[in-house]
């Protein structure tokens, strides 16, 4: 994994067309507490990665990447306060905390992709945390409800950056399909990511979604070896 490949962010900008048995877990009992990705990302004129992205509650999220090889992997973790990068490749190991448009960017990313349960008005992700200071993040639905489930479905989210003179668009992901079961949520199948200040566009194809697995909450420690 390169620089300017995990500069993308989180190398979620992008996705692969070649998708089959795609599915959607049916057993959820009231509202999911947690979500399971299973997902491959790629960047447009570059390779294809696999990732995993895990989601608890409003708090917690990780997503985990490695290339077609599994000679290289990346771990971004969300632990509620900061958003951290792990990278393994072979047996070295570099770790630190994100910072500035680069922790937005990252962490954006990784909640568009379960717009529906991170956006949602009442018990959503919590948008006035320190990371998204300075920044403002909008979801854009359809007009119309769909069927008789009284909820829009997600059309586009959108990332702006504020200042003094008005507002910067810095990221676009626009929700192309969604898999067929509307509940507990509509899910996207494929996405379109676009880095509005470099131009940069790919996709994102999800595989499958899983709720309420059980997730140790270890799973989103950023751990003592973190560069802060």
């Amino acid at each position: 994994m390169n620089t300017p490949t995990m500069k993308w962010g989180i190398l979620l900008c992008l996705a692969i067309c070649l998708v089959s048995d795609t599915s959607l877990s049916a057993q959820v009992q009231g509202k999911p507490v947690s979500i399971l990705i299973h997902s491959t990302v790629k960047v447009e004129g570059g390779n294809a990665f696999e990732m995993v992205l895990t989601s608890k509650e409003q708090k917690y999220i990780r997503a985990s990447i490695r290339n077609q090889k599994k000679t290289a992997r990346a771990n971004i973790i969300y632990d509620g306060k900061a958003i951290a990068i792990v990278e393994r490749e072979t047996s070295k190991n570099r770790s630190r905390v994100l910072s500035g448009e680069e922790a937005v960017t990252n962490l954006f990313d990784l909640i568009a992709l379960n717009p529906e349960y991170h956006f949602r008005k009442i018990d959503g992700f919590d948008f006035n945390i320190p990371t998204f200071q300075a920044y403002r993040v909008e979801l854009q639905t359809e007009e119309k409800p769909i069927g008789e489930t009284e909820r829009y479905r997600p059309v586009k989210a959108i990332l702006y950056k504020e200042h003094d003179a008005g507002s910067t668009l810095v990221r676009s992901i626009e929700y192309i399909s969604f898999f067929d079961q509307t509940d507990p949520y509509f899910q996207p199948k494929k996405l379109t990511v676009v880095d509005e200040s470099t131009g940069e566009i790919g996709h994102i194809t999800v595989r499958e979604v899983e709720y309420n697995i059980g997730l140790p909450d270890f799973l989103f420690e950023l751990g003592d070896e973190t560069d802060k």
